[in-house]
């Protein structure tokens, strides 16, 4: 299985338990594709699976495995991405807690400090 058709079954997969999250990862990774496609001419076909490893951890390289390893850790905001928390992403993680306190709730194990910040401040 490809990088590429990895991070679309974990996408699938994410969907078929909690719709609203899955859209959460598209759009986020939609813009990060845009980004640079804007900023490189990179298109979608020219995403390659992997790059070099040193460059995808500085975040200085796109890659099929660097999306799926951001999903696979369940990194909400995407910082793996090089994406920043928002009060947008902040107000829909909320959102999605409420929603689906069964899936996402305080005794929700995370390794992301901040994500673990944000359950911890609202449920208190």
């Amino acid at each position: 299985m490809s990088w590429q058709s990895y991070t679309v079954f974990l996408l699938e997969s994410i969907g078929i338990y909690n719709r609203d999250l899955m859209m959460h990862y598209y759009r986020k990774i939609k813009k990060f594709m845009i980004w640079y496609r804007n900023k490189y001419g990179t298109d979608l076909n020219d995403i390659p699976d992997t790059a070099e490893c040193k460059l995808e951890s500085q975040k200085k390289a796109i890659s099929w495995r660097r999306i799926a390893r951001a999903i696979e850790k369940n990194d909400f905001y995407l910082r793996r991405l090089s994406f920043a928390q928002t009060k947008n992403d902040d107000n829909e993680l909320m959102r999605l807690i409420h929603k689906w306190d069964n899936l996402l709730n305080s005794k929700t194990q995370t390794d992301d400090v901040v994500l673990r910040k944000v359950i911890n401040e609202n449920f208190k």
